[in-house]
């Protein structure tokens, strides 16, 4: 839930309104992802989700005036939940080296995602049919704030290792990459981790033999190796 300051001004606390406002949104978005869950997120019904808090269909209207706002704030919700989870893994430990920090983040991508499936399939899974973020709507910053957390990584590691050749360059690298060898780095980094998480979360690799603490071996392995090729070795 938002802080008690009024956005924009810091000094004035939320009224008992805006506060109340704030509950019933939340509210709302918890029995939404409710549906989502059961139902799944192409199945989103505003009727379903304003009978499930208590609220006639033209009262929900008053807080999210469409099932794509409603699908927005819930995509945004998660990518927020998820950077802060990476942003408290990363600074578990100050004093850690780039590569304890590179790897915690890393771990705890698995952690979030195995502990929040239906969230990140809403951010990360099959587009909604009919359904598009706002170019200009909360997602973007959220998902940015997300990235961001393994793009300044990767950059420091980039700035601090012996910088690996990389195999191929990416001709338009994000912004925070400081050349298109780190955009490369953090290019392998996302694929392969992401990939491991992606075929976990529906069981795909119980079918070559990895049970749960299987995978998180796996993963394990694999981020110790994408350390490597970097040239961060871990302590």
């Amino acid at each position: 839930m938002a802080s008690d300051a009024v956005a924009g001004d810091g000094a004035r606390p939320r009224s008992h309104r805006e506060r109340l406002r704030q509950v019933t949104l939340a509210d709302i978005r918890a029995a939404a992802l409710r549906q989502v869950r059961e139902h799944g997120a192409q199945a989103l019904s505003l009727r379903a989700v304003a009978r499930e808090v208590g609220m006639s269909n033209p009262g929900l209207y008053r807080y999210y005036a469409s099932r794509d706002e409603l699908l927005t704030a819930l995509v945004a919700e998660a990518f927020d939940a998820l950077a802060a989870a990476l942003e408290r893994a990363r600074d578990a430990r100050p004093d850690a080296d780039v590569a304890e920090r590179l790897r915690a983040v890393a771990l705890g991508y698995l952690d979030w995602a195995l502990a929040h499936p239906v969230e990140f399939h809403l951010v990360f899974g099959t587009p909604v049919p009919g359904y598009a973020a706002p170019a200009d709507g909360p997602t973007v910053a959220a998902a940015a704030r997300f990235g961001s957390v393994f793009v300044d990584l990767v950059a420091e590691a980039w700035r601090t290792g012996t910088r690996p050749d990389p195999p191929f360059e990416v001709p338009d690298p994000l912004p925070g990459a400081p050349d298109p060898g780190a955009a490369v780095a953090l290019a392998r980094m996302w694929t392969r981790l992401h990939g491991i998480v992606a075929l976990a979360l529906p069981g795909h690799l119980h079918q070559v033999g990895l049970d749960d603490a299987g995978v998180r071996r796996l993963y394990r392995a694999e981020t110790d190796q994408l350390l490597a090729e970097l040239r961060l070795p871990l302590r």
